[in-house]
């Protein structure tokens, strides 16, 4: 019978039979800067053997349920115009035997710099200079992002990351560390679907102080993701005091689905009023939509809760300073078929149909063009307000951190 269907199938059309077909998704015309501030390129060494594929690989999931199998394909991002990523690194517990959680962290910049060796699309870039220049060349930039702090237990360790190539750090991930607290019920929500409506009362911890400060000398920027709300406002303080703009580069409106991991209208405000970026998440979870309809005709668990969630941060903050933070390639299941997205949002192919959706509900085209230029912006702020001398010394650890172990540490820049 197998055989038999190609014919079938037009012999049904030539008889006036209909023929489903999968929904086609409107055509758009690419963004002419778009961005994603997070996205798991190295998944696949990061998460070994759970986790398969990247882009390249051949492997594609085509399923929205689908958690551990690649989401990104490089044709994909450069049909939806996306020019500069943020490489989250996510570094796995330190359980093999010799390797503290520092050395995990390192070995996951090598394997990114390792993953833009081996697919040519790619370009590491660690400054803004040098993601202008990847991108003007027809690259996609990739900057480093640590997702998590778990390996810094002394300030010099921010040194070593630097000199490694990170350019962007999330200060906590899922649990509360020695640097501070993180959002409360993160792994409950994630993994039980329990929400718990609570927040953690830690904030950060005196070398959690001193590594924000440390980073602002480096100019690496901060990202207040995965962060209680106690620490992400004791970091925009310190921020605010130097005029250094952060970032929060997955999340979704607290408004709307009212868990600590999303940010409150409060300190969305706040965090653009600083000059800094809102991402928002494509994970399902985070960006239900618990509080009613927002859209017309909203239907719950299809791209119009990220659409919602996305209109709901526009509201406290200038559409410009709202931005993809996508976090394809973690273990996130994303929004099915329906609403205002014919697929759902399967993976990277589907982001056309999600920008226009947007653009349908009164974000300015001329935002979501530019959410690269603002990315820029931010990066030259943060530069702008490091310290030469601090980065100098960072810098001259490169060769430590190149005789680190030399089978697992080989960066390249």
């Amino acid at each position: 019978m197998r055989r038999w269907a190609p014919a079938l199938l037009v012999i049904a059309a030539c008889a006036g039979g209909r023929v489903v077909t999968e929904p086609q998704p409107p055509q758009v015309a690419p963004l002419r800067f778009g961005v994603d501030t997070h996205v798991h390129l190295t998944m696949a060494q990061g998460a070994r053997p759970l986790f398969s594929g990247e882009p390249g690989s051949g492997e594609l999931t085509w399923n929205p349920r689908v958690r551990l199998k690649n989401q990104l394909e490089e044709a994909h991002l450069r049909s939806a115009g996306i020019k500069l990523v943020f490489g989250a690194l996510w570094p796995p517990n330190a359980t093999r035997p010799g390797r503290s959680a520092l050395d995990e962290s390192l070995d996951q910049v090598d394997a990114l710099a390792e993953f833009t060796r081996r697919r040519p699309g790619f370009r590491l870039v660690d400054s803004a200079q040098s993601a202008r220049e990847a991108v003007s060349k027809g690259f996609i930039a990739v900057l480093p992002q640590l997702e998590g702090g778990e390996g810094i237990t002394r300030v010099e360790d921010v040194d070593l990351l630097y000199a490694a190539g990170v350019r962007c750090l999330t200060v906590v991930h899922f649990v509360d560390t020695q640097l501070g607290g993180a959002a409360k019920g993160q792994l409950q929500k994630n993994v039980l679907g329990v929400r718990t409506g609570e927040n953690n009362p830690r904030g950060l911890s005196p070398l959690g102080r001193a590594v924000v400060q440390r980073a602002m000398d480096l100019g690496l920027l901060l990202d207040l993701s995965h962060a209680s709300e106690v620490m992400m406002d004791e970091v925009l303080t310190m921020a605010e005091a130097r005029g250094v703009p952060v970032i929060n580069t997955h999340t979704g409106a607290r408004a709307l689905m009212d868990m600590e991991r999303n940010l409150s209208g409060p300190l969305a405000a706040r965090l653009a009023k600083g000059g800094g970026l809102i991402g928002v998440s494509l994970y399902d979870t985070q960006v239900e939509v618990l509080t009613g309809d927002v859209l017309p005709a909203h239907q719950h668990g299809t791209c119009d809760d990220v659409v919602a969630h996305w209109l709901e941060l526009s509201k406290v903050a200038p559409p410009e300073r709202v931005v993809l933070g996508s976090d394809l390639n973690s273990f996130i299941s994303r929004a099915r078929a329906g609403g205002q997205c014919a697929n759902g949002l399967r993976n990277a192919s589907d982001l056309p149909g999600l920008f226009a959706a947007l653009e349908a509900n009164g974000v300015p085209r001329a935002a979501l063009d530019g959410m690269g230029d603002e990315v820029l912006r931010v990066l030259e702020v943060v530069e702008a307000r490091a310290s030469p001398a601090a980065r100098a010394q960072a810098l001259s650890l490169r060769r430590e951190v190149l005789r680190r172990d030399s089978s697992h540490f080989t960066v390249g820049w």
